[in-house]
Protein backbone atom coordinates (compact mmCIF):
# COMPACT_ATOMS: atom_id res chain seq x y z
CA UNK A 1 0.00 0.00 0.00
CA UNK A 2 1.68 3.27 -1.04
CA UNK A 3 0.49 6.50 0.89
CA UNK A 4 1.44 10.14 0.00
CA UNK A 5 4.44 8.96 -1.30
CA UNK A 6 5.45 6.23 1.61
CA UNK A 7 4.40 3.00 2.23
CA UNK A 8 3.50 0.97 5.79
CA UNK A 9 6.32 -1.11 6.74
CA UNK A 10 4.81 -1.80 10.27
CA UNK A 11 2.17 -4.26 11.30
CA UNK A 12 -0.15 -1.99 13.42
CA UNK A 13 1.27 -0.56 16.81
CA UNK A 14 -0.92 -0.20 19.45
CA UNK A 15 -0.42 2.87 22.46
CA UNK A 16 -1.85 3.96 25.28
CA UNK A 17 -1.54 7.70 25.45
CA UNK A 18 -2.02 10.85 28.04
CA UNK A 19 -2.54 13.98 26.70
CA UNK A 20 0.58 16.34 26.48
CA UNK A 21 2.93 13.28 27.57
CA UNK A 22 5.24 12.38 24.96
CA UNK A 23 5.34 8.58 24.04
CA UNK A 24 8.08 6.68 22.03
CA UNK A 25 8.02 4.46 19.58
CA UNK A 26 11.03 2.04 19.32
CA UNK A 27 10.40 0.82 15.25
CA UNK A 28 14.09 -0.21 14.53
CA UNK A 29 13.45 0.98 11.03
CA UNK A 30 17.15 1.70 10.19
CA UNK A 31 15.49 4.66 8.15
CA UNK A 32 14.05 7.96 8.81
CA UNK A 33 10.38 7.50 9.46
CA UNK A 34 8.67 8.85 6.26
CA UNK A 35 5.40 9.50 8.56
CA UNK A 36 2.43 7.75 10.81
CA UNK A 37 -0.62 6.72 10.10
CA UNK A 38 -3.23 6.38 13.25
CA UNK A 39 -5.43 3.69 12.04
CA UNK A 40 -7.82 3.09 14.77
CA UNK A 41 -8.64 5.05 17.98
CA UNK A 42 -10.93 5.17 20.72
CA UNK A 43 -11.09 9.01 21.50
CA UNK A 44 -10.39 12.07 19.64
CA UNK A 45 -7.03 12.76 19.14
CA UNK A 46 -3.87 13.71 17.22
CA UNK A 47 -0.41 13.08 17.30
CA UNK A 48 2.50 15.34 16.36
CA UNK A 49 6.23 15.11 16.32
CA UNK A 50 8.05 17.53 19.42
CA UNK A 51 11.12 18.33 17.03
CA UNK A 52 10.42 17.58 13.52
CA UNK A 53 14.30 17.52 13.46
CA UNK A 54 14.65 14.55 15.37
CA UNK A 55 16.64 11.35 14.37
CA UNK A 56 13.75 8.87 14.22
CA UNK A 57 16.05 5.66 12.38
CA UNK A 58 15.71 3.39 15.72
CA UNK A 59 12.59 5.21 17.25
CA UNK A 60 9.67 8.23 16.78
CA UNK A 61 8.47 10.21 19.85
CA UNK A 62 4.84 11.54 19.45
CA UNK A 63 3.14 13.74 21.56
CA UNK A 64 -0.56 13.54 21.82
CA UNK A 65 -3.58 16.14 22.07
CA UNK A 66 -6.00 14.08 24.32
CA UNK A 67 -5.61 10.58 26.83
CA UNK A 68 -6.92 7.51 24.11
CA UNK A 69 -5.53 3.92 23.05
CA UNK A 70 -4.71 4.24 19.97
CA UNK A 71 -3.28 1.96 17.08
CA UNK A 72 -0.65 3.57 14.40
CA UNK A 73 1.18 2.74 11.63
CA UNK A 74 4.71 4.01 9.84
CA UNK A 75 5.70 4.53 6.78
Amino acid sequence: LHVGGGRIVTDPIELSVQAGVPVTVSHGLGRQVAGWLVIWTDAPVSLSVPDPDADTRQELTLVPTASARVRVVLL
